[in-house]
């Protein structure tokens, strides 16, 4: 029963990620640095962001497969296959919604992002939690601190840099909401975990994953 669960709250919490960071990008306050990067290479390839979103996933689930191929599991491989098309199915729906109604400015694009935000880190503390693969995105900072010794944290920094770097350089959406991801989301993921990811696999079970103690990509 408790595998049942466990897959399910993968499942659901990549879908749920999804949709998340669909609102955010719809948002257009700025997104996290690994969606603004894919962005950043859309642009520059004009190609979709959910067929380039699988294929940037396809090389680095291969990278990590051979490097450290304990992060893979079921939330890896949905993350590489359905994620990107989730965002963009999201963002484009909730942009047409927001324009039938007629509605527009700050406030809207605020309510967008904070839902965006909720829904975001409450599907990254199911898949988490659920402990079944985490996506290869994660898995790099998880591998380098590995590979380095260094705190996950540094690593972590140093993949976000990174990706805000080319996200930049290649004219993507950097801006309040790519701040905010970076201070809100840790708190908000261990929220989720303690009042809702856990108590839904098991009220006995308590893992921490290092990854939300540190907040997570989410996109």
């Amino acid at each position: 029963m408790k595998d049942r669960r466990r897959i399910i709250m993968t499942a659901a919490g990549v879908v749920l990620s999804g949709i998340g960071c669909g609102f955010i990008k719809a948002a257009m306050l700025g997104t996290d640095p690994f969606t603004g990067a894919v962005t950043g290479l859309c642009r520059l390839l004009g190609m979709g962001y959910g067929s380039l979103y699988v294929i940037i996933n396809a090389v680095l689930l291969l990278t990590v497969w051979f490097t450290d191929r304990h992060y893979v599991g079921i939330a890896t491989l949905i993350n590489v296959v359905g994620m990107g098309y989730i965002v963009q199915f999201t963002s484009e729906a909730v942009l047409k919604g927001v324009g039938a109604a007629g509605l527009s400015g700050i406030v809207v694009e605020l309510c967008l992002f904070f839902i965006g935000m909720m829904i975001l880190c409450a599907g990254t503390s199911l898949y988490f939690t659920a402990d079944l693969g985490v996506s290869t995105y994660d898995a790099a900072a998880l591998i380098l601190r590995d590979k380095t010794g260094r705190s996950l944290k540094g690593c972590r920094i140093g993949t976000d840099l990174l990706c805000v770097i080319v996200a930049v350089i290649l004219g993507a959406s950097i801006g309040a909401g790519t701040v905010a991801t970076a201070f809100f989301m840790g708190p908000f993921i261990e929220f989720f975990n303690r009042h809702l990811a856990e108590t839904l696999l098991s009220r006995e079970r308590k893992s921490h994953s290092p990854m939300i103690a540190n907040g997570g990509k989410v996109c």
